[in-house]
């Protein structure tokens, strides 16, 4: 477990924390799993029912994400965050024996998700950073993203806003950072851009945003086959109890 480098970041995420948790308590009080599989570590879920907790939709589309052939299927992993009080749940990928694993750090103004273990790539990503984690406010939940448009080179901030993505294959709620209709018409047809800077949407990579239970995170997943499931991000807390129980 890691925690925030600096208070200022720690101290925003505490505030958006609801005093008592809701919805569905982990299975940490029973001894083992009723299938006799795995736990996690940090909130004690039982890995062989941790697709309780999500929609069959969001099951599904993390079922046809592409993978290799053969030697690899997905199951679920958790990264413990900020005081170590949450934890994100995510569907991850084993492959011979190696299961992916994101490591989290944080930041004055943000934190970061990076590969602690990879199923797919092994040893050579090793410490890539694939997420950005941002407090989202509860009354704009976008605006976070619309304050980081400041940041794309001034010839280009008057023609980005956010908008949705609409690609296939992406979360359904996933947002760009993108030029607006009438500039992203003047783009060159032949060849993929790459607008907005760093945040921004890149047509030769997977890059998108999604805002969920109190954060916005930014995904940027390169061009390879994915070996975790942004669209399973789900955030859990502890509560005084101990128990714990997927955000609000």
């Amino acid at each position: 477990m890691r925690q925030y480098v600096f208070a200022a970041f720690a101290a925003a995420l505490a505030a958006c924390a609801p005093s008592a948790p809701t919805g569905a308590k982990s299975e940490a009080a029973s001894s083992t799993c009723p299938d006799d599989g795995a736990r996690l570590a940090v909130t004690g879920i039982c890995v062989g029912r941790a697709s309780n907790y999500y929609d069959a939709d969001v099951l599904a589309r993390s079922q046809a994400l592409e993978g290799p052939a053969a030697g690899c299927s997905w199951t679920f992993n958790e990264t413990a965050i900020a005081d170590g009080s949450e934890a994100i749940l995510y569907r991850a990928m084993t492959c011979n024996g190696v299961t992916t694993k994101l490591a989290y750090a944080g930041g004055a103004h943000s934190a970061s998700l990076s590969y602690e273990a990879s199923a797919l790539a092994g040893a050579a990503v090793a410490g890539q950073e694939r997420v950005r984690i941002f407090v989202s406010d509860p009354a704009d939940p976008q605006k976070v993203i619309r304050d980081l448009i400041e940041a794309a080179p001034a010839a280009e901030r008057a023609k980005c806003e956010v908008q949705p993505a609409n690609i296939e294959g992406w979360p359904r709620d996933a947002l760009v950072i993108g030029y607006k209709a009438a500039d992203a018409a003047r783009l060159p047809k032949n060849e993929p851009n790459a607008v907005c800077g760093e945040f921004g949407l890149d047509e030769d990579q997977m890059k998108y945003w999604l805002v969920r239970q109190g954060f916005a995170y930014f995904f940027a997943l390169g061009q390879d086959g994915l070996d975790f499931d942004p669209n399973t991000f789900l955030l859990f807390r502890r509560g005084a109890d101990g128990t714990w129980a997927p955000a609000e």
